[in-house]
């Protein structure tokens, strides 16, 4: 994709964002002209650069399965496979809060996951953007993209899966901006600051994690990540 394109993608996910934070009864028409109408936030974002993680900002972290593949940070980029049958990863230190958020993340590569014993050919590979509310992953929201451009939304609610996508979510694509975006109970799954699902799902905490990883040997490669919360004010 060319930069001119790239760029104007990041600026309309940038005035998507900030319309998103707003109530979901907020309507555009009755909106006030003023930048004060928009809602006041903190803004995190974390790169990869250097040649090791940023502890500050990062750490490893298993929710299922076992640790352990190949993990590297080189060219501003964070490149891992893990291992079979594992939900392995990079989570953040920070845990954040609030009922209305928004969090990006820039994907570079996905590629096929390596086959499992006995059999040919490769398998179908994941990047998984997570916003995980508990250490075991029993509450947790994925927005998933594949080795093969098509993409999958799941809510895990007290430890009961459920795929919320219609199976039908696709891009060419291949290295796509991944958002979730929460308003109380309503997810918006983005990409590319568009979006391509909206559903409600209800008793899941406020403070949350975000998490990076690819299911089992998947290969994934992520550029930068970005958190926007609304600024909590003074009582």
């Amino acid at each position: 994709m060319e930069k001119s394109a790239r760029d104007y993608m990041r600026q309309a996910a940038a005035t998507c964002a900030a319309l998103a934070l707003l109530p979901a009864t907020t309507s555009l028409a009755r909106m006030p002209p003023s930048s004060q109408a928009q809602p006041a936030t903190v803004e995190w974002t974390a790169g990869f650069e250097g040649d090791s993680l940023d502890t500050a900002k990062w750490e490893r972290f298993t929710f299922e399965g076992g640790s352990g593949g190949t993990f590297k940070v080189e060219n501003g980029q964070l490149r891992m496979r893990g291992v079979g049958g594992a939900r392995s990863g990079v989570r953040t230190q920070q845990k954040f809060g609030g009922a209305r958020f928004i969090v990006e993340a820039s994907l570079a590569k996905v590629g096929p996951a390596l086959p499992d014993p006995g059999q040919g050919g490769l398998a179908l590979g994941t990047a998984v953007l997570t916003i995980l509310f508990e250490d075991s992953g029993r509450n947790r929201m994925e927005w998933i993209f594949t080795s093969e451009g098509t993409f999958e939304a799941w809510a895990v609610v007290n430890g009961q899966a459920e795929r919320i996508d219609n199976r039908k979510l696709a891009t060419k694509i291949p290295n796509p901006t991944l958002g979730i975006v929460r308003r109380g109970d309503e997810f918006l799954f983005m990409l590319n600051g568009q979006m391509g699902l909206q559903k409600t799902v209800k008793n899941l905490p406020t403070e949350f994690w975000v998490m990076l990883y690819g299911f089992g040997s998947s290969e994934n490669t992520w550029s930068s990540v970005r958190v926007v919360t609304l600024k909590q004010t003074q009582q």
